[in-house]
């Protein structure tokens, strides 16, 4: 019944929501700005920033479950995080991303557990990075530069603070233990912290691309702003890849920082048109995966 309930209330947000986004957005205007997009530079900006975000992504991984990085292991890391981040993008709460335990060899056994803790760590990096990307826009927005940096480095400091939680993992239950293996190495989630505040500011450069492909010019405050914004919204409704929710989300966000109604609808556009080239690259990481493992 529960799970019912759940159900009916994302459809009921997904509908409501693609229904206000019809309804709001000047589909002609939006129109005229996309044709008007220079998808040269979408592209060449968009692919080597994936690259780079998938790559990261990659080595946190490593990272995070105590594997020293070679060539293979890195390469698969790398495919393995491209395939979890295009179903990701698709998927309510980004939970996609759990095929990457899936392609752990033995992933029926200890090391399911082990990644089981790892993707568990990796989500709470991620919401603190999402979370001072947010913060720190807004610091700068509202003249508070000086504490910018800092709110960036939240992901450091909630590294820091799991590393103090790991002398307290013992009074958990005996059942949980197996799944905190990845919570019991300081040094490995301090890396792994480090990683992510890299990786965020690379999905912010991969939005202001997108942004200045349809020839609207954000700063770095305003870029933090809206990225933070949506990703907390998008992963709060629940909805399979924020359907509706991430354009509303952009939109009103852009309508607060000032922007007009139609700058607000053509950027809301352009950042779900990421949605289908991070969705490729991701399915082309899992079809060279998929080659691999037959060979």
């Amino acid at each position: 019944m529960r799970h019912r309930l759940r159900h009916l209330l994302v459809l009921l947000i997904v509908v409501v929501c693609v229904a206000a986004t019809l309804r709001l957005f000047d589909w002609h205007a939006v129109a005229h700005a996309l044709s008007r997009m220079r998808l040269g530079l979408l592209l060449a900006g968009t692919l080597p920033l994936l690259l780079a975000i998938f790559s990261l992504r990659g080595l946190r991984w490593l990272v995070v479950l105590g594997i020293k990085p070679n060539r293979r292991r890195f390469w698969q890391s790398f495919c393995a995080n491209g395939a979890a981040a295009g179903l990701a993008a698709l998927t309510p709460f980004q939970l996609g991303e759990i095929i990457k335990i899936r392609l752990i060899p033995d992933h029926h056994g200890s090391a399911w557990r082990l990644g089981a803790s790892g993707f568990f760590v990796e989500r709470l990096l991620d919401l603190s990075g999402v979370l001072g990307m947010g913060l720190c826009g807004l610091a700068m927005h509202f003249g508070f530069a000086w504490l910018a940096p800092l709110l960036l480095l939240l992901p450091l400091l909630a590294g820091l603070l799991f590393g103090l939680l790991t002398g307290h993992l013992h009074r958990l239950p005996s059942r949980l233990q197996p799944y905190l293996e990845a919570l019991r190495h300081k040094q490995r989630i301090v890396q792994a912290s480090l990683l992510t505040i890299v990786i965020w500011m690379l999905y912010a450069g991969l939005w202001w691309v997108a942004i200045l492909a349809i020839n609207v010019r954000l700063d770095f405050s305003q870029v933090c702003i809206l990225l933070g914004g949506v990703m907390l919204a998008v992963v709060a409704s629940m909805v399979p890849g924020g359907i509706g929710v991430a354009e509303l989300g952009s939109r009103g966000i852009m309508l607060w920082l000032g922007a007009s109604a139609t700058d607000g609808d053509a950027i809301a556009i352009a950042l779900r048109l990421l949605t289908p080239l991070i969705a490729l690259a991701g399915l082309a990481c899992l079809f060279v995966l998929h080659r691999q493992r037959n060979r």
